[in-house]
């Protein structure tokens, strides 16, 4: 956009209600920020717990899904595309992006049962009784 007197460049993402968007409406931005927002707030979370002493795992599971859940899920209904298959293992869509949200849930399900780093991601998600 050019003025008279000022010449305003274009930016390469624009944020719209809280949403962060590029030129090609890919969304990793927002997706950057979503993962980036959810990871602090469970890391604060992780401040309140420890073995000896803090939150029983209930609290820090009502945490999690009143505090980081929205804050990561904010949006998604315009900035997430379904996963699906075709055929043979073949997923198409936002698996990126599921994987690196997924990666957030598993450590708030580490805090909420205090299970070993090891222990498999669907035993975590059945002991805090998180859907997957």
């Amino acid at each position: 956009l050019v003025t008279p007197t000022h010449t305003i460049p274009a930016s390469e993402s624009a944020k719209y209600l809280g949403l962060a968007m590029d030129r090609q409406l890919r969304w990793r931005e927002q997706v950057e920020q979503a993962i980036k927002t959810g990871t602090k707030a469970v890391m604060a979370i992780n401040r309140l717990t420890r073995p000896t002493f803090g939150l029983p795992h209930q609290f820090v599971r009502q945490l999690y899904r009143s505090i980081v859940v929205p804050k990561m899920e904010y949006g998604l209904c315009v900035w997430y595309s379904p996963v699906y298959s075709t055929g043979r293992k073949h997923r198409k869509r936002s698996v990126g992006f599921v994987t690196r949200l997924g990666k957030v849930q598993n450590l708030a399900c580490h805090l909420i049962t205090g299970a070993f780093r090891t222990t498999p991601v669907d035993a975590l998600n059945y002991l805090a009784h998180i859907p997957p």
